[in-house]
């Protein structure tokens, strides 16, 4: 379990996260669900012992972070924004660098090559890579001790297809392992893939937690938001949609469809073009709807 008591921080003018507290446990996913500049990538820095909070503590299965932060920190893995990685050293040595502050054998840093696909860039600078393997690299070093608690912040922003499935198969992986798994995010569209697990959600706004809902009982109170479907045949999805009552606009790559419950209806729509042999390539909403969630969710704040 990890527990967040009452914590508070900044930066050396006035603290930027205030009072915060929540518990993430096993098998569940916690997200910190936010604006830029709501607090978030700083919780993450206080959680994983970069940041020490002006009051309050962490608490890593029963150990305090700050009393104990080696022992604590051995229990984290942390994934910063952004891929932040060494780009002068090859691949294989960003790994060794970390195995050997933890004591990870060899056999580990090439089961995580050959897992996360890297395998034939071993000997490549990191620098070198693209965007979305420099991100396998980033989440393999932070799983080389093989954590009980995976910390990604904004893990899913500006990468690939392939890398963001394979993030989410990982993620999949280490709930079923018993893990506690954080992240954090402003994109409301990427909740949808984790309806069908354990997952809560902490509404950060100005440092503050403003809100804590279980997913789908969020997802639920979005209303009227037009949601984009990238798919193959949009004509024909356009008239099919229509057929059911949706309001439907044709866009470059597919249609946008106006809803008035996400949570319920995106799955049903989903079905019915698939029944039609209609590809969906992807689902996300045209607006960021994290305002809109904020005006329902947070009127009395």
């Amino acid at each position: 379990m990890l527990e967040v008591d009452n914590i508070s921080t900044g930066y050396g003018n006035g603290d930027v996260v205030k009072d915060l507290s929540f518990i993430a446990i096993k098998k569940e996913i916690y997200v910190l669900l936010g604006a830029n500049g709501a607090g978030k990538t700083t919780t993450f820095r206080v959680i994983t012992g970069i940041l020490p909070p002006s009051k309050g503590r962490v608490v890593v299965d029963g150990i305090d972070l700050w009393v104990e932060p080696e022992k604590a920190k051995r229990k984290i893995g942390y994934l910063p924004e952004g891929e932040r990685v060494y780009p002068d050293l090859s691949v294989y040595k960003n790994l060794l660098f970390f195995a050997k502050i933890y004591d990870v054998k060899e056999e580990r840093i090439n089961e995580l090559l050959k897992e996360f696909g890297l395998k034939k860039y071993r000997n490549v600078k990191a620098g070198h890579l693209s965007r979305g393997l420099r991100k396998r690299l980033a989440l393999a070093r932070a799983l080389l001790h093989d954590p009980d608690i995976l910390v990604l912040d904004e893990p899913f922003s500006n990468l690939d297809i392939p890398t963001v499935l394979s993030l989410r198969d990982k993620i999949f992986e280490m709930l079923k392992e018993g893990k506690i798994i954080l992240f954090s995010t402003h994109i409301l569209s990427e909740l949808q893939n984790f309806e069908g697990v354990k997952c809560r959600v902490g509404i950060m706004k100005e440092g503050r937690l403003v809100l804590e809902e279980r997913l789908e009982n969020l997802l639920n109170r979005i209303r009227n938001i037009d949601v984009v479907l990238k798919v193959d045949k949009k004509q024909q999805a356009k008239e099919l949609l229509e057929k059911f009552g949706y309001s439907v606009n044709l866009e470059s790559t597919g249609v946008t469809v106006r809803v008035s419950n996400y949570n319920d209806e995106i799955p049903a729509i989903m079905k019915i073009l698939l029944t039609q042999e209609i590809n969906i390539y992807e689902v996300k909403t045209k607006e960021a709807p994290i305002e809109k969630i904020f005006i329902e969710t947070t009127k009395s704040y």
